[in-house]
């Protein structure tokens, strides 16, 4: 491990050397710097308390940046310019050796007419084992099953035409298609916060679903989708002793959710080969100015996404007070046909003569 000269010392990220966080010696320094430059300035004061703490934390050494930011993400997993990290990544997710052999658009079919396209994150093709869409989610309950299953069937559309292009290319459309020559597609979804129903199992921080029949049989068969749900608040929370002993699918659930200072220099020490990602994102501090902005623009996704969610709520909200108006109603209807039916009886009670005329 990672001794400080002084063991009631902070430990920084700075200690490490150059090239990991090339920032601020203190904090009134990285605030003195932001203040100087106006249009920096402008856009640190409208974060939110979190974002900015954050920031500066990171400007000094205390912290790292968030791995499932969407702009540091993307930018540690791109698979066109690192595909040994993104193989390494899958492969301790899979449980298997990974090689990418492609990587495809991440725009896919539009869902309905005038409707939205699926968008993925990281999509890329590996050798043998199939297809592999990797999504980063801050909130899990965003991203349910039912749209794992669209992003899932989405490819699997997309590889059936490729299939069936490949036959009509080699003079073969003529021939039956064999659906088994279709590849598994696995969604992987790693989800900085997750869903209610995750947190039922707090031990538990990685879930796969796939298909397989009730009765037990064709055990081997399990279809072309396979969903990874991976709980990085559930994991961070377990605290795992980082040592030699420590696994590779645990070392990269480390690096995707620490942003203790401590403990990463501790990573670093025992796992040598995440020195050169952690260089990465310290590369956003050379470029203060793209860096705001890139705070900017996740503040601004998520206003957005705060909108789309107030309506999507309002009108789920809406709907149930519909609901309940509509049970009213018919509660409502009921009464007043028991109502008639007893005017009914006490009208023929207070006249027995049309009473027994009736029952005639």
């Amino acid at each position: 491990m990672v001794k400080n000269d002084n063991e009631n010392e902070p430990k920084s990220l700075t200690r490490l050397g150059t090239g990991i966080c090339p920032g601020f010696s203190t904090r009134e320094d990285a605030v003195a710097f932001l203040r100087g430059n106006a249009g920096l300035w402008e856009q640190y004061e409208r974060l939110p308390e979190d974002f900015r703490k954050e920031l500066i934390g990171y400007c000094i050494g205390e912290n790292g940046l968030l791995i499932t930011r969407d702009f540091v993400f993307k930018k540690i997993f791109d698979p066109s310019n690192h595909p040994k990290r993104l193989e390494s990544l899958l492969s301790a997710l899979l449980g298997a050796a990974v090689r990418i052999v492609s990587v495809l658009p991440t725009g896919g079919l539009q869902m309905a007419e005038k409707g939205s396209f699926v968008v993925m994150d990281v999509l890329t093709e590996m050798e043998g084992l199939g297809f592999a869409d990797l999504e980063m989610q801050k909130i899990g309950y965003r991203f349910p099953l039912q749209r794992s299953d669209c992003y899932g069937a989405d490819i699997i559309m997309r590889q059936y035409n490729r299939v069936r292009s490949q036959m009509r290319e080699e003079k073969k459309d003529g021939q039956p298609f064999d659906f088994r020559k279709l590849k598994p597609v696995f969604c992987i979804v790693l989800t900085e916060e997750s869903w209610s129903e995750f947190r039922k199992w707090p031990d538990l921080y990685i879930h796969r679903r796939h298909m397989t029949f009730d009765t037990g049989i064709m055990q081997e068969e399990k279809g072309l989708r396979e969903d990874i749900y991976v709980c990085l608040d559930l994991y961070r929370k377990k605290r795992q002793v980082i040592d030699d002993k420590m696994s590779m699918i645990d070392a990269w659930l480390t690096f995707l959710s620490e942003t203790d200072a401590g403990r990463i220099m501790e990573l670093l020490e025992v796992f040598p080969e995440f020195r050169e990602p952690y260089s990465e994102i310290a590369d956003f501090m050379r470029n203060p100015e793209e860096l705001m902005e890139m705070y900017s623009e996740v503040l601004r996704i998520m206003d957005r996404n705060t909108e789309r969610n107030m309506v999507a709520d309002l009108q789920t909200e809406v709907e149930e007070l519909q609901e309940r108006v509509e049970e009213k109603e018919k509660t409502i209807e009921a009464q007043r046909e028991l109502i008639k039916d007893l005017e009914k009886k006490i009208h023929l009670l207070e006249n027995p003569i049309e009473s027994e005329i009736s029952q005639v």
